[in-house]
């Protein structure tokens, strides 16, 4: 290869990862300011697992409230063990 197809190849990687950036940035965008379109459901929709609150009781030991499929957990995370205190079933909020 010559020095012209040199650069001819690196500025097309350049301009191709420029593109995929900015199309990156807009998705983002509109995202976040609430566009209505199924790229955006679907990533919103995937999310199965909440994390609603967590507290660190020491160095070791954490509580945490998590949300998955409709339930919440109330779990004592360890460093050897975790343990669910309590779980519930979450009340669907009336229209």
């Amino acid at each position: 290869m010559d020095n012209g197809q040199l650069l001819t190849a690196i500025l097309g990687l350049i301009f191709v990862l420029g593109l995929a950036l900015v199309t990156i940035t807009i998705l983002k965008w509109l995202q976040t300011k609430g566009a209505d379109f199924c790229l955006c459901k679907k990533l919103q929709s995937s999310r199965h697992i909440n994390i609603i609150e967590q507290r660190r009781l020491d160095a070791r030991n954490t509580l945490a409230i998590v949300e998955a499929d409709g339930i919440r957990y109330f779990l004592l995370i360890g460093a050897d063990s975790s343990l669910v205190l309590n779980q519930t079933a979450r009340k669907e909020k009336s229209k």
